[in-house]
Protein backbone atom coordinates (compact mmCIF):
# COMPACT_ATOMS: atom_id res chain seq x y z
CA UNK A 1 0.00 0.00 0.00
CA UNK A 2 2.76 2.49 1.01
CA UNK A 3 4.62 1.26 -1.89
CA UNK A 4 1.56 2.36 -4.04
CA UNK A 5 1.42 5.86 -2.71
CA UNK A 6 4.85 6.09 -3.21
CA UNK A 7 4.98 5.09 -6.93
CA UNK A 8 1.64 7.71 -7.31
CA UNK A 9 3.36 10.31 -5.90
CA UNK A 10 6.43 10.33 -7.84
CA UNK A 11 4.77 10.10 -11.08
CA UNK A 12 2.56 12.98 -9.91
CA UNK A 13 5.41 15.07 -9.94
CA UNK A 14 6.81 13.77 -12.91
CA UNK A 15 3.60 15.31 -14.74
CA UNK A 16 3.70 17.99 -12.65
CA UNK A 17 6.79 19.41 -13.86
CA UNK A 18 6.19 18.25 -17.28
CA UNK A 19 3.43 19.99 -17.67
CA UNK A 20 4.60 23.35 -16.01
CA UNK A 21 7.48 23.12 -18.50
CA UNK A 22 4.97 22.57 -21.19
CA UNK A 23 2.88 25.72 -20.14
CA UNK A 24 6.35 28.02 -19.60
CA UNK A 25 7.18 27.78 -23.15
CA UNK A 26 3.70 28.46 -24.69
CA UNK A 27 3.48 31.39 -22.45
CA UNK A 28 7.01 32.49 -23.42
CA UNK A 29 6.01 31.98 -27.20
CA UNK A 30 2.48 33.88 -26.56
CA UNK A 31 4.44 37.12 -24.93
CA UNK A 32 7.17 36.85 -27.60
CA UNK A 33 4.25 37.04 -30.13
CA UNK A 34 2.19 39.89 -28.67
CA UNK A 35 4.32 41.64 -26.41
CA UNK A 36 7.51 42.59 -28.26
CA UNK A 37 8.08 45.50 -29.89
CA UNK A 38 9.59 46.53 -33.31
CA UNK A 39 12.70 47.96 -31.51
CA UNK A 40 12.85 44.93 -28.68
CA UNK A 41 16.50 42.97 -28.17
CA UNK A 42 16.90 39.45 -27.14
CA UNK A 43 19.50 38.31 -25.19
CA UNK A 44 19.79 34.45 -24.67
CA UNK A 45 21.36 32.36 -22.05
CA UNK A 46 22.84 34.88 -19.39
CA UNK A 47 23.81 33.72 -16.08
CA UNK A 48 22.21 35.25 -12.94
CA UNK A 49 21.01 34.69 -9.32
CA UNK A 50 17.61 35.25 -7.59
CA UNK A 51 17.77 36.41 -4.09
CA UNK A 52 14.05 36.44 -2.12
CA UNK A 53 14.44 37.98 1.61
CA UNK A 54 10.68 38.03 2.48
CA UNK A 55 11.45 38.63 6.56
CA UNK A 56 12.78 35.47 8.05
CA UNK A 57 12.43 33.16 4.85
CA UNK A 58 15.47 33.95 2.58
CA UNK A 59 15.92 32.35 -0.66
CA UNK A 60 18.96 31.97 -3.12
CA UNK A 61 18.57 30.43 -6.86
CA UNK A 62 20.75 30.25 -9.37
CA UNK A 63 19.02 30.54 -12.83
CA UNK A 64 20.07 30.89 -16.41
CA UNK A 65 18.00 33.92 -18.11
CA UNK A 66 16.45 35.01 -21.39
CA UNK A 67 15.22 38.07 -21.42
CA UNK A 68 13.27 40.57 -23.75
CA UNK A 69 14.08 44.47 -23.44
CA UNK A 70 11.30 46.45 -24.69
CA UNK A 71 11.26 50.65 -24.41
CA UNK A 72 9.06 50.47 -20.93
CA UNK A 73 9.51 46.94 -19.52
CA UNK A 74 11.86 43.57 -19.28
CA UNK A 75 10.51 39.94 -19.53
CA UNK A 76 13.00 37.81 -17.38
CA UNK A 77 11.77 34.10 -18.49
CA UNK A 78 13.95 32.38 -15.34
CA UNK A 79 14.85 28.68 -16.44
CA UNK A 80 16.26 27.48 -12.75
CA UNK A 81 16.70 24.40 -10.48
CA UNK A 82 14.01 25.28 -7.63
CA UNK A 83 10.56 23.80 -6.93
CA UNK A 84 8.75 25.39 -9.34
CA UNK A 85 11.53 25.45 -12.21
CA UNK A 86 10.13 28.14 -14.65
CA UNK A 87 9.52 31.53 -13.99
CA UNK A 88 8.05 34.54 -16.10
CA UNK A 89 8.88 38.05 -14.28
CA UNK A 90 7.71 41.35 -15.84
CA UNK A 91 9.63 44.46 -14.68
CA UNK A 92 7.97 47.83 -15.45
CA UNK A 93 9.54 50.90 -15.61
CA UNK A 94 6.73 53.62 -15.15
CA UNK A 95 3.20 52.76 -13.70
CA UNK A 96 2.01 55.46 -16.75
CA UNK A 97 3.29 52.85 -19.48
CA UNK A 98 1.64 49.57 -19.51
CA UNK A 99 1.90 49.21 -23.40
CA UNK A 100 3.04 45.72 -24.51
CA UNK A 101 3.10 44.20 -20.55
CA UNK A 102 1.60 41.24 -18.76
CA UNK A 103 1.55 40.78 -15.02
CA UNK A 104 3.90 43.59 -14.11
CA UNK A 105 6.15 44.44 -11.33
CA UNK A 106 7.27 47.63 -10.47
CA UNK A 107 11.10 48.34 -10.84
CA UNK A 108 12.32 49.92 -7.97
CA UNK A 109 16.07 50.00 -8.44
CA UNK A 110 18.61 48.71 -10.11
CA UNK A 111 22.84 48.68 -10.17
CA UNK A 112 24.66 48.23 -12.88
CA UNK A 113 28.74 46.92 -12.01
CA UNK A 114 31.40 45.96 -14.50
CA UNK A 115 30.17 42.37 -15.70
CA UNK A 116 26.55 42.27 -13.91
CA UNK A 117 23.68 44.08 -13.59
CA UNK A 118 21.16 43.94 -10.14
CA UNK A 119 17.50 44.43 -10.37
CA UNK A 120 15.44 44.89 -6.96
CA UNK A 121 11.87 44.57 -7.19
CA UNK A 122 8.66 44.09 -4.52
CA UNK A 123 6.40 41.68 -5.30
CA UNK A 124 2.47 42.04 -4.48
CA UNK A 125 2.92 38.36 -2.79
CA UNK A 126 5.99 40.04 -0.03
CA UNK A 127 4.17 42.54 2.01
CA UNK A 128 7.83 42.84 3.83
CA UNK A 129 10.79 41.71 2.02
CA UNK A 130 12.24 42.44 -1.99
CA UNK A 131 13.20 40.26 -4.49
CA UNK A 132 16.94 41.28 -6.08
CA UNK A 133 18.12 39.54 -9.24
CA UNK A 134 21.92 39.72 -10.64
CA UNK A 135 22.47 38.95 -14.22
CA UNK A 136 26.01 38.08 -13.95
CA UNK A 137 29.21 38.06 -16.58
CA UNK A 138 27.66 40.07 -18.98
CA UNK A 139 29.52 41.70 -21.80
CA UNK A 140 30.58 45.23 -22.47
CA UNK A 141 27.84 45.60 -25.33
CA UNK A 142 25.07 44.13 -22.97
CA UNK A 143 26.15 46.44 -20.35
CA UNK A 144 25.96 49.61 -22.82
CA UNK A 145 22.27 48.11 -23.62
CA UNK A 146 21.27 48.55 -19.71
CA UNK A 147 22.90 51.48 -19.27
CA UNK A 148 21.04 53.16 -22.26
CA UNK A 149 17.54 51.70 -21.13
CA UNK A 150 17.62 52.32 -17.49
CA UNK A 151 19.01 55.84 -17.52
CA UNK A 152 16.51 57.88 -16.07
CA UNK A 153 13.25 55.35 -16.09
CA UNK A 154 14.49 54.27 -12.51
CA UNK A 155 16.09 54.14 -9.06
CA UNK A 156 19.52 53.81 -9.43
CA UNK A 157 21.85 52.67 -6.36
CA UNK A 158 25.43 52.31 -5.95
Amino acid sequence: MSNTIFFCFIIGFILFAIGKTIYFFIERKKILKTCKQINSIELKNINGTIFTDAGRNKRFEWCLFNLLINDNSIFLFSLSLSFIPLKITNLLFSNSKRKNTRKTTLLREYKIDKNSVEFVYYPDYLVTGHKKITLKNLTSEQILIFENLLDGKSRRFY
